[in-house]
C-alpha cells in the first residue's frame, strides 16, 4: 500500500486525483522535513533531535484512517486526527528528554498546547493511542529505518524558561520545515541567501561617502561621521547588550547598521533583524536599505495576515503555507511581528522564530517596547543572548531605564550594557537644534484655533495622539486653506504605500521650500527623515515629544528650530501605558523647574529619562497581570503556551489586514497587482498564490479591528483576493483619497498598523 502525506492542486485549488503522480509520499515528506529541520535546529546545537521530531511529526498518516481521508473514502474527523500520534510517542516515560519534540509535533497544526492538556489528548477516547503507536512506528521504520536514538536537550536547558523557550524553537523548527516541504513539492526549497558581511559593509561605505557629498555643508557630518566610526570600532566587542544612544539626526540607521555588519562577521552571525516600533513608518527604513543593498538581501514584514487553521489538523490552508518566515539576510520588522514570535502559540506566528538565534537584532527606538511585556521579553532576550549567540543593539536618543529592579528582573547589571555611541550627554549638546515652547498651566487649544496658528505657518507639522484627532484637525485646516496649498494627512488608516508617497512629496515641498503642512499621528515621530522649522505636538509621553523634536531642523541649517508643545482641548489619550505615559510626563516636566528651565533641559540633557522611564515602569505593570489572572512568567514557568500567547498581544486586537485597491478620487494602489494574480498565465503544478505575491501585497495593506472587518463582510465591502484565500479587497468608495479608510459612522481609530 501507498502512504501518501498530503493530496495536490492545480493552479486554480482544484484537487488533483492520486492517479495524477502528484500526491507527495509519506516517507519522502518525512525525509525531507527532518533534514531541513535539523538544519534550521544546526546554529544552536539541536539538529538531532528537530531531525528526529521531523520524522515523528506526521506519523498519523500512517494509519488507515488518513489514508482514507485523503482518498476521499470518508470525511475528516476526530478518527483522522494525525499529529497525536508521534507527540505521543515521544511523550513515552522512556523518553522524557524528548518533552520539546512532544509539544512541537502535537502542535505542529493546532500550535503550541498547554502542557497540562496534553495527557489528556494521549488517552482521547476513540484514538487507541496506546495500542497503535507500536504498528505505525513499524511502518515508519520499514520505509525510512531505524529511528535514531533520542537526544538530550543541550546542557542549557536546565530550568523552566530555558525549556518552554527551547521547546518553542523545536516547534519553529519543525513547522517551517513542515510548511517549506509541503509548499514547494515536488520541487526543493530554496536555500537560504547567506549574510555577506563584508559586502553589504562596503555597501553602507559607499552610503556614507554619498550622503556627506550630497550635504558637504552640513553642520552635523562630523559627528554623524565620529558616531560611524566609533559603532565600527566596538563592533570587535563579544556578543551580547549594546545601547546606541544618539540624538534624532545623528544617524543612528546607518551608524547601527555597520555596526552590526562589522559585529556580524567575526562572531558568524546569520543575519540582522532590525525592529522598529509598530507605529512607524517601517517601509521607510526598508526602502533605504533596499536601496543600499539590493531587493533580494532586504525582507520587510510587517503585514498581519493570520492564517485560519483547521481544527481537524488534515490540510492546511493556502496563507499558511506561505506564511513569513524570514529567509533574507537582512529583515525589517516591526515590534508586533517580533514580539509575537517569542510568545505565541500559532505555528504561522512562531515559524520564523528559529531564524533569531545567532543573529543581530537591532531595536530601533527601544523605548516604544510594550511596558506590559518588559518582564517576559527581557527574559527570552536573555535567553537568546546567553545561549543562542544573539546580540541585541537598542537604539534610541531616549534611553530607557532597564535596569535591573525589582519590575524588571531581568533588567540590565550596571556595565552589562554597553554603549556603542561616543559621549552620549556631549553628543545631545552639541546636536541641539530646537527650542521648546511647553504649554503655561491650565492652557488648551482647540482644533479652529490651532488649525488658525497651523495656516500661519508655510512649513508646519502637527502630531496628536489620536487618529479621530489627526482628522479633525486635518479638516479644520483645510477649510482654512487656499485648495493648492492642501494640508496632508498621515495616519494608520491610509495603506503604506500611500504614506510613502506622501512622504515624498512632503521632502519635495521642504526642499523647494512650498508651502507644507501636516497633520499626523504618533507614526511619523521614529524614523522619518523629514526636516521641518517648526512643529507642534499635543502633550504626551515625553520620549514622543523628544522624538518628533527630532523632524524640526534636522539638519542644523537654521540657528534653531520650534517645537511648540500644547494640550488639546479634547484631551483624549489612548488607554494603558500611552495615558499613564502622558500623566507622568507632566510630572516629569513640573518637577524640572518652570516652563523655561523645563523647556532649556528638555533640549540639551539625556539623564532626564532615565529617570522618566523609571518612574513609568514602577506605577504599571511589566509583566502582564489582571486581578485573578497569572502573570506571563508564571504562565510560561508552567509551559502554559496559549495563555501566554493570549496575554503576550502588544495590540489586544490587531486586527484582520484588507487590500487597498483603489481610492474613491480613481487613484489605483494595489489595483494592477490584484489584476496581474487574479490574470497570470500558470504552468502546470504552478500555485495561484505564493510568498512573493503576500509580501508585494503587504505595502497596500491595513489592519482592520475584528468587529469593524465583520461590518465591512456584512455590507459587502471587501471581496475575496481568490477563491478560497483568506485575503480581501476593499471596496474603492471606502478609502478616501487623502484620509484613508474611511466608513460611514465609523471613527479612523478603528483601523490601525
Amino acid at each position: 500500500m501507498l502512504y501518501y502525506a498530503h493530496t495536490a492542486e492545480d493552479p486554480e485549488g482544484n484537487r488533483l486525483p492520486e492517479s495524477s503522480g502528484q500526491w507527495q509520499l509519506l516517507a519522502t515528506h518525512l525525509r525531507n522535513v527532518a533534514e531541513l529541520a535539523a538544519g534550521f535546529a544546526a546554529p544552536f546545537g539541536a539538529a538531532e533531535e528537530a531531525r528526529l521530531a521531523g520524522l515523528l511529526h506526521d506519523l498519523g498518516k500512517y494509519r488507515a484512517e488518513f489514508q482514507s481521508y485523503l482518498r476521499g473514502e470518508r470525511s475528516s474527523s476526530a478518527e483522522t486526527q494525525h499529529a497525536i500520534f508521534g507527540a505521543a510517542w515521544a511523550a513515552d516515560s522512556n523518553r522524557a528528554q524528548l518533552f520539546a519534540s512532544k509539544l512541537a509535533i502535537a502542535g505542529h497544526h493546532a500550535g503550541l498546547h498547554d502542557h497540562a492538556d496534553l495527557e489528556g489528548m494521549f488517552t482521547k477516547a476513540g484514538l487507541g493511542i496506546p495500542q497503535c503507536i507500536h504498528p505505525l512506528i513499524a511502518k515508519l521504520e520499514a520505509a525510512l529505518g531505524p529511528l535514531p536514538a533520542p537526544p538530550a536537550p543541550p546542557a542549557w536547558v536546565h530550568d523552566e524558561y530555558s525549556a518552554e523557550f527551547y521547546a518553542r524553537l523545536i516547534f519553529s523548527c519543525i513547522v517551517d520545515a513542515d510548511r517549506l516541504d509541503t509548499a514547494h513539492w515536488p520541487d526543493s526549497p530554496p536555500s537560504d541567501a547567506p549574510l555577506d558581511c563584508a559586502t553589504l559593509l562596503a555597501a553602507v561605505h559607499a552610503e556614507r561617502a554619498r550622503k556627506s557629498a550630497a550635504n558637504p555643508d552640513s553642520p552635523l557630518a562630523p559627528l554623524r561621521n565620529r558616531i560611524f566610526d566609533t559603532a565600527l570600532e566596538r563592533a570587535a566587542l563579544p556578543p551580547g547588550f549594546f545601547s546606541l544612544t544618539v540624538p534624532t539626526g545623528g544617524g543612528k540607521t546607518l551608524a547601527s547598521m555597520a555596526f552590526a555588519l562589522a559585529h556580524a562577521r567575526p562572531h558568524g552571525l546569520r543575519r540582522v533583524i532590525v525592529v522598529i516600533p509598530y507605529l512607524s513608518i517601517i517601509e521607510q527604513n526598508a526602502a533605504e536599505y533596499r536601496r543600499i543593498f539590493g531587493t533580494d538581501v532586504v525582507l520587510e514584514n510587517h503585514s498581519g495576515v493570520r492564517p485560519a487553521y483547521d481544527s481537524t489538523e488534515e490540510e492546511k490552508s493556502r496563507l499558511e503555507l506561505i506564511a513569513e518566515n524570514w529567509d533574507a539576510p537582512v529583515i525589517v520588522t516591526t515590534s508586533v511581528q517580533f514580539l509575537e514570535s517569542l510568545f505565541a502559540s500559532s505555528p504561522s506566528r512562531c515559524r520564523k522564530l528559529h531564524r533569531i538565534p545567532k543573529s543581530v537584532v537591532i531595536f530601533d527606538e527601544v523605548q516604544t517596547l510594550p511596558a506590559h511585556l518588559l518582564a517576559p521579553t527581557f527574559n527570552a532576550l536573555r535567553e537568546l543572548a546567553k545561549n543562542y549567540g544573539t546580540s541585541f543593539v537598542f537604539s534610541s536618543a531616549t534611553q530607557p531605564a532597564f535596569r535591573r529592579c525589582s519590575s524588571l528582573p531581568d533588567g540590565f547589571l550596571p556595565d552589562e550594557l554597553r554603549e556603542i555611541a561616543p559621549a552620549p550627554d556631549e553628543l545631545f549638546r552639541k546636536l541641539r537644534r530646537v527650542s521648546y515652547q511647553l504649554p503655561a498651566s491650565g492652557v488648551s487649544l482647540d482644533w479652529p484655533t490651532l488649525a488658525t496658528q497651523l495656516s500661519a505657518a508655510p512649513q508646519v507639522l502637527c502630531v496628536v495622539n489620536l487618529t479621530r484627532h489627526a482628522m479633525e484637525l486635518w479638516t479644520q485646516l483645510s477649510r482654512s486653506l487656499p485648495r493648492d496649498e492642501a494640508p496632508i494627512h498621515l495616519s494608520s488608516a491610509m495603506c503604506a504605500e500611500h504614506r510613502l508617497m506622501l512622504l515624498d512629496q512632503i521632502r519635495a515641498c521642504l526642499r523647494e521650500g512650498r508651502p507644507c503642512r501636516v497633520v499626523s499621528t504618533q507614526l511619523i515621530e521614529a524614523g522619518v527623515d523629514v526636516d521641518f522649522p517648526e512643529v507642534w505636538r499635543a502633550l504626551g509621553p515625553l520620549d514622543s515629544i523628544v522624538q518628533v523634536a527630532g523632524r524640526c531642523n534636522r539638519e542644523g541649517r537654521r540657528p534653531t528650530g520650534t517645537v511648540h508643545v500644547f494640550r488639546p482641548s479634547d484631551h483624549k489619550l489612548p488607554r494603558g501605558i500611552y495615558s499613564a505615559a502622558a500623566d507622568q510626563t507632566a510630572l516629569t516636566l513640573t518637577a524640572l523647574g518652570d516652563a523655561s528651565t523645563a523647556a532649556e533641559r528638555l533640549a540639551t540633557g539625556s539623564t532626564i529619562f532615565a529617570g522618566y522611564f523609571q518612574s513609568l515602569y514602577d506605577i504599571v505593570n511589566t509583566d502582564y497581570a489582571r486581578p485573578g489572572e497569572s502573570t506571563i512568567q508564571e504562565d510560561r514557568k508552567f509551559l502554559r503556551y496559549r495563555e501566554v500567547s493570549r496575554k503576550a498581544r502588544v495590540i489586544e486586537d490587531s486586527g484582520t489586514p484588507v487590500i487597498v485597491a483603489g481610492d474613491n478620487h480613481e487613484g489605483k494602489w494595489a489595483a494592477p497587482l490584484i489584476e496581474e494574480i487574479r490574470t497570470r498565465q500558470l504552468a502546470p503544478g504552478q500555485p495561484r498564490f505564493n510568498r512573493d505575491d503576500l509580501r508585494r501585497l503587504q505595502r497596500f495593506m491595513i489592519n482592520v479591528r475584528s468587529h469593524k472587518f465583520r461590518l465591512l463582510e456584512a455590507r459587502g465591502l471587501i471581496r475575496p483576493l481568490l477563491p478560497n484565500l483568506e485575503l480581501h479587497v476593499l471596496d474603492l468608495a471606502c478609502y478616501h483619497a487623502a484620509l484613508g479608510l474611511m466608513l460611514e459612522n465609523t471613527q479612523p481609530d478603528d483601523f490601525l498598523v
